[in-house]
């Protein structure tokens, strides 16, 4: 007696493989854009300090704050973008104060 567990009788019921979903790049940032960003954040002191007081390489470097949507885990290489554009606005700052 062999035991298919009806695979042969219900072809139905046989599991078919998912399609493979090739997903694209990110785009590029735009750097205008970013540079508009930084200008914004630039007067917002205690805001880009914060982020660039938390968006710190780990031990692997990749960002710690920048995760994976519902893991948890950084997955973003370091320097990421919102520290790129935190110190931009910290360097746009510097110059229009000093």
């Amino acid at each position: 007696m062999s035991y298919s567990w009806g695979a042969a009788r219900n072809p139905a019921a046989v599991v078919q493989p998912r399609p493979l979903i090739i997903r694209r790049p990110e785009p590029e940032h735009d750097p205008i854009e970013l540079r508009r960003a930084a200008a914004q954040l630039a007067p917002m002191v205690d805001l880009w300090e914060r982020l660039i007081a938390q968006h710190v390489p780990n031990h692997s470097g990749r960002c710690s704050k920048c995760t994976k949507g519902g893991t948890g885990l950084p997955s973003t290489p370091w320097p990421c973008v919102v520290y790129g554009v935190a110190e931009m606005a910290r360097r746009r700052h510097g110059r229009e104060q000093g």
